[in-house]
């Protein structure tokens, strides 16, 4: 049965990996589209009824669902990423681990772990993801990194993973990754008369969000 819909979906593809990704009109608007361009990925079709017929259109052509992967990063290659892509924020000091998201061919978003920022969150058995960035496009890229992140956390005996969103992000993701938002900080600057910093991120409250890890 074909899904009820005015949407139109597209279907694009990547020679060099045989992988399709599948997108809906509204999944392509502001830069979306040229992201894929720019990763070499091209159109195969931008007719579809629906998101069935358009997994079928690429299936049927010979390429396979795009799957995304994870490998090791280093703190400079995940930071350089982070300064290329990331809305509002740049790269942090330095990390414990860093993943990258990879879809068999580039980088396509790292996640950065590291100790809490905040004293007060800072046990030993708390690990803090800094940053997480992944190119829009490429849907539930987010939560597969942060997913790795629990692997990796759990492995080494943490109890716990913290993060932080603006008050004006949805937190859409958060929830996805079965993270509990907990409260909101007043945000601010850093900058002190004793202390002169110039203010690199957004000074809106932030939420704080937090993973049990069992």
């Amino acid at each position: 049965m074909v899904e009820k819909t005015s949407e139109w979906y597209w279907v694009f593809y990547k020679e060099s990996t045989n992988h399709y990704i599948v997108l809906a009109d509204q999944d392509i608007e502001r830069d979306n589209r040229w992201i894929l361009h720019r990763d070499d990925y091209e159109v195969l079709t931008d007719c579809c009824r629906s998101r069935e017929q358009a997994e079928r259109y690429g299936k049927e052509y010979g390429y396979q669902r795009l799957k995304y992967k994870t490998r090791p990063i280093s703190l400079r290659e995940a930071c350089e990423f982070v300064n290329a892509h990331h809305r509002h924020h740049i790269s942090p000091q330095g990390h414990k681990f860093s993943i990258a998201l990879y879809d068999g061919d580039i980088v396509i978003g790292v996640i950065i772990a590291g100790r809490p920022v905040s004293r007060m969150q800072d046990n030993g058995l708390t690990l803090e993801v800094t940053r997480c960035c992944v190119k829009e496009v490429y849907k539930n890229g987010i939560t597969k990194l942060y997913a790795a992140v629990y692997r990796v956390a759990q492995a080494m005996g943490y109890e716990r993973i913290i993060t932080y969103t603006l008050e004006t992000e949805s937190g859409t993701s958060m929830k996805a990754a079965n993270f509990k938002r907990k409260h909101i900080s007043k945000g601010g600057s850093w900058n002190s008369p004793s202390r002169q910093r110039e203010n690199k991120h957004p000074l809106e409250a932030k939420y704080l969000w937090e993973l049990q890890i069992s």
